[in-house]
């Protein structure tokens, strides 16, 4: 490890794992969350295609069916109770949604838990290094500036390094959220177009 990170103390340890834990979940979530990934391109093309096609429904359907996409998943439980009134319709989907927003959300707590954890790992980090300085004084006096010296480093190092892992992991919280707050508002508004399709 390099001499910096030993210098933190302890706590660095802690700290070099949540940052590996933020790391992980950010480039999963990127990935995950991509458009292509959750909203199908072909699907909302055909269900806003003008003039609408009288298979319309047909055709959304047969799309639904091969695509693997998020709002695929809920216009297929939609199709599947269609025979049903349309508010019993809505409440099928709005489970299904619950469902999915879950999944979206999947390790969003753990990167919320790294923005709370980093800077109280920073602030234990400093606190060990300053009890780490008044001991040695007690012991030595100012007569060795050197061992002062470092439990200020520990302190610093450690304050630095929990910003550090807390800022960046706390800028990729609010861009996921954001993302699944986006693409949950767009899933809703082709999946209630299709609902007024289909109770016309």
């Amino acid at each position: 490890m390099p001499e910096w990170f030993s210098r933190g103390g302890i706590v660095m340890w802690p700290l070099l794992t949540c940052s590996i834990a933020a790391v992980a979940i950010i480039i999963e979530r990127v990935w995950a969350l991509q458009r292509k990934r959750v909203i199908s391109t072909k699907l909302t093309e055909e269900l806003q295609r003008q003039p609408r096609p009288a298979d319309l429904t047909e055709r959304v359907k047969a799309l639904s069916q091969r695509d693997e996409t998020v709002l695929a998943e809920m216009m297929r439980v939609s199709f599947a109770h269609s025979w049903l009134p349309k508010a019993e319709n809505v409440e099928a989907v709005q489970a299904m949604a619950r469902q999915i927003m879950s999944r979206l959300e999947r390790g969003l707590t753990t990167l919320a838990l790294v923005v709370e954890l980093g800077p109280l790992l920073g602030l234990l980090g400093a606190v060990s290094g300053m009890v780490r300085v008044f001991g040695d004084v007690a012991k030595h006096g100012l007569a060795d500036p050197v061992r002062i010296s470092a439990g200020i480093s520990e302190a610093l190092v450690a304050t630095f390094t929990g910003l550090s892992v807390s800022i960046p992991a706390l800028v990729a919280y609010m861009y996921l959220r954001r993302r699944i707050d986006n693409l949950a508002l767009e899933m809703e508004r082709h999946v209630d177009e299709l609902l007024a399709h289909l109770y016309h």
